[in-house]
């Protein structure tokens, strides 16, 4: 019976490493497919820099010019802005979008998603809702009678495994004069 037992705990623990290998799996794959998406929001961002100081050239050029930056009057912080933008690392630049880019909660910030997700809640979605109190309020009420059931029996299995049916259930059976409940069925 010892060697059933075992093989019981064998084919758990392969299911078992089998749902963490899975889990593992699961977990390398969304930190790959983050780094991913954060490189592809990199090149968007250096190619969208690059565009803007090409356009500016033009302006960087024309602020050069004495007669424009002083015709310009108030508006010369503008030529300024345009000049320290040119001597900025766009590699820099590009992380610093990313990173201003990048949620917790995905591709929205985390306030605008609990919003959206509140306003469905309270606006289309009141059933929804209510079926959510419902079960937080029920499931716990049904559920946790069925595992404590289920973690009984595994541990009165065990029980009659170690000490009660050492030399399992035929020896029992042929052995016994009463037959166990479980066995009237």
């Amino acid at each position: 019976m010892q060697c059933m037992l075992r093989t019981k705990r064998d084919g758990v623990a392969s299911v078992v490493t089998v749902l963490h290998s899975l889990a593992v799996l699961g977990v390398l794959l969304w930190v790959g497919m983050f780094a991913l998406s954060r490189v592809h929001k990199l090149h968007e961002a250096y190619g969208t820099l690059e565009t803007e100081r090409d356009n500016d050239q033009w302006l960087v050029a024309q602020c050069n010019r004495d007669d424009f930056y002083h015709n310009m009057k108030h508006h010369s912080s503008l030529c300024d802005s345009v000049q320290r933008k040119q001597h900025d690392i766009l590699l820099l630049r590009a992380f610093e979008r990313v990173i201003e880019q990048t949620y917790l909660c995905g591709y929205d910030s985390c306030g605008k998603l609990v919003s959206s997700v509140t306003d469905y809640m309270l606006g289309r979605g009141i059933v929804l809702t209510a079926c959510l109190a419902f079960a937080a309020l029920l499931l716990p009420t049904f559920l946790l009678p069925i595992f404590r059931r289920k973690l009984n029996g595994m541990a009165d299995e065990r029980m009659q495994l170690l000490y009660n049916r050492p030399f399992g259930d035929t020896h029992y059976l042929q052995t016994h004069p009463y037959q166990p409940i479980e066995y009237l069925n």
